[in-house]
């Protein structure tokens, strides 16, 4: 193996550094993944992996893929954390899936990367497939931390609008605050599109009038939960 990098500077860590933005990845269909758990789910499921960088001196890892060995602080640089755990790996973003008459639930201009990446790794878990609609971008280094993996082992699509869902096969089912009916009372006769909104603006108004449903969390003495408790709520119930 080559000598280990050894400079931040470098030009190829400098290009692997801009892959922490939303707009490189978006023009190369590159992410970085990081901790030996991910880099197994990605290669198990047989994502491109096309380069690791590994710590000095650490094993490098048996793969095909491309390996460079840098020091601590070089790995603090293209680290998208603050306290990393090598090894970390360029991949290629898998294509979006197409909507499928699956359940399916909707991510709909949700922020919060930690968000994210939660109800990715809940509906794997329930057997959900995941769609996305603006929001935090759902293959950025924080969302697949979050999902722990849970990229590999479920479909993500992305959807534009309500007709999408429909042309699926697929019965849109909004979620809210107040004002629906408790999820365990629906009677569903085909699959659904669980729609969970933006954690402070929730749903737009148009989104919710032209769902098939609406639904809301029975609670006591609170006005609302965590989008990524509310939405994992009502899967596993819609999922009964």
């Amino acid at each position: 193996m080559t000598p280990a990098i050894s400079s931040p500077q470098n030009e190829r860590i400098k290009a692997v550094r801009r892959l922490q933005r939303a707009k490189e990845r978006k023009a190369t269909g590159r992410t970085l993944l990081e901790g030996p758990h991910l880099l197994e789910s990605a290669q198990d499921a047989g994502v491109l992996v096309e380069v690791i960088f590994i710590a000095e001196g650490d094993t490098p890892p048996s793969t095909d893929a491309e390996v460079i060995e840098v020091t601590d602080a070089v790995l603090d640089a293209i680290a998208p954390t603050e306290s990393p755990r090598g090894p970390i790996a360029v991949i290629a973003v898998p294509d979006a899936a197409l909507l499928e008459a699956e359940p399916t639930v909707v991510l709909w201009n949700i922020a919060d990367p930690g968000n994210v990446g939660t109800l990715i790794r809940t509906a794997a878990a329930l057997g959900w497939n995941v769609a996305v609609h603006g929001g935090a971008d759902p293959w950025s280094p924080k969302v697949l931390r979050a999902a722990a993996g849970a990229h590999f082992s479920v479909p993500i699509a992305h959807v534009e609008s309500l007709a999408d869902l429909e042309k699926a096969g697929l019965t849109p089912v909004a979620t809210v605050s107040d004002g629906g009916v408790p999820p365990d009372s629906l009677v569903l006769t085909g699959p659904t599109a669980l729609l969970v909104g933006n954690e402070a603006a929730g749903l737009p108004r148009e989104i919710v009038e032209g769902a098939g449903a609406v639904v809301t969390i029975p609670m006591q003495d609170t006005e609302s939960l965590n989008v990524a408790a509310a939405g994992a709520i009502v899967m596993y119930v819609l999922g009964r």
